[in-house]
């Protein structure tokens, strides 16, 4: 019988949003601490990984957070 793992950062930071909302990477990252996630990805690798997943459009705000949607 294998041992269930705990997900990675990336899985555990695109179950904290919710399909259609739109949220920023400093928003994901508190909603985990909340949540009593103790491993926190750094805000510029989240940001990496959501910008080349096709489940997010990213919506850059020049000097601005960048925004990220999830869809479907």
């Amino acid at each position: 019988m294998m041992s269930k793992t705990k997900p990675t950062n990336y899985q555990a930071a695109v179950s904290v949003i919710n399909i259609g909302e739109t949220i920023t990477v400093s928003e994901i990252i508190d909603r985990l601490i909340t949540r009593g996630r103790r491993e926190i990805p750094t805000s510029r690798s989240l940001a990496i990984k959501l910008r080349r997943d096709d489940s997010f459009v990213v919506e850059d705000n020049g000097r601005g957070p960048t925004l990220f949607t999830r869809c479907l």
